[in-house]
């Protein structure tokens, strides 16, 4: 059977924080053979200014400089989380009004990295307090010195159905008001879909 090879992706994956660009660069060497990193180019950068209408105007730079160069992005992901950040509301709407891609965890990625071992619908105040509950199960846990991907991949499986059910859950209501809720699973699916 031929394998399928798509040409001249080229994606962009801009991140809040640290944290979020370990994973998008973990998940992109995980699930992209060499095959695909030679026809499929993942950008994955992290904004200098940790919040979201920032993050925003970043990808509006870099899409208008790629079209510029004539290299334009095929997708483009956002991902952030809530961390109790103020606009979240307009930074929806406008991620909504161009088309990007959303990677969202509200209160911080560690709910994410949570739904792994349990199926928490419990809503955290602050990224502390769910890092907190996280070492409960994950004592080495550390925002940047792990590859998250790598040590929580074998129970993505029953991450990701933990993530469908709470986003079902909360179907219809826009999704910076959701807590607890996240959309990393998106991500993880678009690179599955990749390979």
């Amino acid at each position: 059977m031929k394998r399928r090879v798509v040409t001249g992706k080229r994606i962009l994956i801009l991140c809040e924080g640290v944290t979020e660009e370990v994973y998008a660069k973990s998940l992109r060497t995980h699930f992209l053979t060499r095959e695909m990193q030679r026809v499929v180019t993942v950008e994955v950068v992290r904004h200098k200014k940790n919040d979201p209408l920032n993050l925003l105007l970043e990808a509006k730079e870099r899409l208008a400089q790629a079209k510029r160069e004539k290299q334009p992005f095929s997708t483009v992901w956002i991902f952030l989380d809530h961390d109790n950040s103020p606009h979240l509301d307009v930074v929806f709407r406008e991620i909504q009004k161009y088309g990007y891609s959303v990677a969202f965890s509200a209160i911080s990625i560690e709910f994410w990295f949570l739904l792994h071992f349990e199926n928490s619908g419990k809503a955290f105040s602050n990224s502390s307090e769910c890092i907190k509950h996280l070492n409960k199960y994950w004592p080495n846990y550390h925002k940047t010195k792990l590859n998250h991907f790598k040590e929580l991949g074998g129970y993505l499986d029953i991450a990701i159905k933990r993530a469908e059910a709470l986003e079902k859950r909360s179907a219809g209501v826009p999704l910076e008001k959701v807590q607890p809720i996240t959309t990393v699973h998106h991500l993880v699916a678009f690179f599955k879909k990749l390979n």
